[in-house]
Parts: C-alpha cells; structure tokens; sequence
C-alpha cells in the first residue's frame, strides 16, 4: 500500500519514522511493502530534524489527489482549513483518511462518515482523543453489545500536568504554567489546553459515538482552572481532596448532559492519582459496567502510534467498513444530571465584602462547613444543583471578588 502523508510537524515525523524507517514492528517484517509514497508541507525547502528525499516532498494536494496509487491518506498538519476541505476531496477520490485532528473530527463527524460511506473508503481518527489510548477502537468493540450511558475522564495533558504540579510542589497557577510552555507542554496561547476546548472537542467524539448523536463541542458546558490557587491547594489536600480537570457525560432516558470543569475526588480514587501528561478515560456500559483505559494522552510517538493503528487496521480489513450511525434524536439538557457538594474559596477585602457573601452564601446553602483565613473565605455546600452554584459564583464575581469553585464527586 502507497499512502500520503499531509505534514511532517510533531506527529507527522513520528508517522513517517514508524512507516518508512521502519521503526514499528509492522513495517520492518511485512512481506508487502507499505511506505509513504507523498508528503505535503508548505515550504520544500525548509531544512527538517528528519531527513526526508525531496523526491517525496510535495507542496500541491492535487498532486496526491491524481496519484492512483496513494490508497490512503494521513492527515498530521492541523487546524479547521484546509485540512476539513481536504479530507472530503480525498475520500471523493476514493482514498481512505486517518486523522489526529480533534477540531475538525468534533465539528464535522456525522459529514465525514457519510462521505466516507458513500465512496466506499474509512474515515478513522483513533488518535484524536487521548493519544496513544485506544479508546476509539475500545468504544466502538463495547457499543456492538453494550448500551454506554457515561463517560468521564482526564483528556489533556497540559492541564493535568499544571494541577498535579501545584499539587505536589506548592506552587502557583501562572508559575506553573510558564515551566508547561517553557518545556514545550503548553502553547504560548494556553486558552484551549486551561479554558477547555481541547478537553471537550474529545469529549464531543466520545460521547457522539457512545449516544448515537452528533454532539458538537458547543453543546458542552464548559469552565477553567484559570483562578486556582495555591491556598486552594493547600486546603484540598487538608480535606482528602485531588483537584482535577475532568471530562463527563451521562444520557439518561434519551437525555444527555455534558460538562468540562474542575472537580474534586477523594484522594483514594484511581483518577486522583493519574499525574501530569497521562490520560483515563473511563465508559460505563449496561452489561458490562466500567471499563477504564489508561496511557499517555500526548507527544509524537503515543500519538504517531494511534495514527499507524488506523492505518493497519485498513491494511487488515480493507473490505471491512465501520457501521459508524448517529442518526439517534436525543435531548441537551445542559446540567441538570450534575449536582452535589460544593467547595467554594472567596477573597475579601473587609468587613463589608465578608459579611455580604456570607449572607449570600447563607441563601444558598443552609448547611455547610465554613473557614475563614487572613482574607479568605472557604466553604463546602450542602448538596445543590450546578445551575444553583454557577449563579452563586456570577453573583460573587459582578461583586469584583476573586473566587474559585469545584463540585465535589463521590
């Protein structure tokens, strides 16, 4: 098999060492030869850490598109265009399409599959959520018996590795941060990896394909790590909390919910102990229960690898297609699954400040375990409702006082 391989950033050097250096198993003892035959970057010219002919370098698509011979297509370059337009070009030209792109598989699923079902081809994107865990493959194998009704999971590394820094070490939020980019964990625009777009692109997959129904990264609600503390940190750990940034979505009665947002777990629980770029994805199915997947959710090589999984599965089962359907009509109902305890850290200017969010906080939640240090208040709710405590945490924000909140999950 020839295929074509779009970039040679990060990922696309990790592919192409496995395919045609013949770093993977696969490659370095099949009797049929399967290398890539084309790679498309903007600059020829451009001197790369790999050495790669230039009679395999190309800067035209259509040169790919033309080439018989191309049976496949990878796709490492990024963002929404061209890659979205070249994808649907390649599978009308009856070329298969693998995918790391997470942006791209969240918004334009249920389009993809059906052209990829209408010309006969895959369209496969194991490595667009949760590197090199195959989890996309997991999901699909335990949907063909079981019925999933949940999914919930740590989905971005930089993130993890930013709350299990402060963590361990006392440290602030913006100092951690700078030593993720410094290393290279995190872009020096970090607002996807802290805000939660990454996080919820990959949930948006998972639960398109776990419900039956194209959810889109706009239909999850989601909220950042931006305002923790380190004297957050500190009280987690006083309590037997672990602070994490954790991925959820439940379908109940042919209704979902799905949210991104910080969260706090008993130390003890198996989540509170997966630490800085490792992943856990776990799904609930009816017959078979939980099932948890763990591994590394980032870098070249757990990425390339996923991206060469669906490329062996093609070679494997080339008269095999998947019965991907999202024809299902099911119901957001935003947060109305999510609610519980609450942990919520207040700073205080004066006497004024502090006696007005108590009495908010009063009329909010009439039981509570409440501390107040140096000019801090810290409080742990009752059990209420998400809506109930986002509109607590907007009152207190209008106010132009610094705050931070977290649901408390058993």
């Amino acid at each position: 098999m020839k295929i074509a391989l779009l970039g040679m950033g990060t990922v696309g050097t990790g592919v192409y060492e496995i395919i045609n250096e013949e770093k993977g198993n696969y490659f370095a003892n099949a009797q049929e030869k399967v290398n890539i035959k084309k790679v498309l970057v903007r600059d020829k010219t451009k001197k790369r850490k790999l050495d790669v002919s230039e009679d395999l370098l190309t800067d035209s698509f259509d040169e790919i598109l033309e080439d018989q011979e191309i049976e496949a297509v990878i796709f490492a370059m990024g963002g929404m265009e061209p890659e979205y337009s070249y994808m649907k070009d390649a599978m009308r030209n009856k070329k298969h399409v693998i995918t790391a792109n997470k942006a791209v598989v969240s918004e334009y699923l249920d389009t993809l599959l059906k052209l990829a079902e209408e010309n006969n081809v895959m369209f496969l994107f194991e490595a667009s959520v949760g590197g090199g865990i195959p989890i996309i493959t997991s999901l699909k194998e335990t949907l063909k018996i079981n019925r999933i009704d949940e999914i919930k999971g740590i989905l971005n590394g930089t993130s993890n590795f930013i709350l299990s820094k402060m963590s361990s070490e006392g440290r602030d939020f913006d100092d951690v941060l700078k030593e993720a980019q410094e290393l290279g964990f995190a872009e020096a625009d970090p607002s996807a990896d802290v805000d939660g777009f990454d996080v919820s692109r990959k949930l948006a997959i998972l639960s398109s394909l776990a419900f039956g129904c194209h959810i889109k990264d706009e239909d999850i609600y989601k909220r950042g790590i931006r305002e923790v503390s380190k004297s957050d940190m500190e009280m987690f750990d006083n309590l037997g909390y672990v602070l994490k940034y954790l991925a959820h979505s439940k379908m109940d009665d042919g209704k979902y919910c799905a949210t991104v947002e910080p969260v706090l777990l008993s130390s003890k629980n198996i989540m509170s102990n997966v630490n800085e770029e490792f992943n856990i994805v776990s799904i609930h199915g009816n017959i078979i229960g939980e099932l948890q997947f763990y591994g590394k959710g980032a870098g070249k090589n757990a990425t390339a690898n996923a991206v060469v999984g669906d490329l062996l599965y093609i070679i494997n089962n080339s008269e095999r297609r998947d019965d991907i359907i999202l024809d299902k009509t099911v119901e957001n109902k935003k947060l109305d699954i999510f609610q519980g305890k609450y942990y919520l850290r207040v700073d205080i200017k004066n006497h004024k400040e502090f006696k007005e969010i108590i009495d908010m906080i009063d009329e909010t939640s009439k039981v509570k375990k409440m501390m107040v240090e140096k000019s801090q208040i810290f409080v742990v709710t009752e059990e209420l409702s998400a809506y109930t405590v986002n509109d607590l945490a907007q009152r207190i924000a209008d106010m132009g006082n610094e705050l931070f909140y977290a649901r408390i999950v058993q």
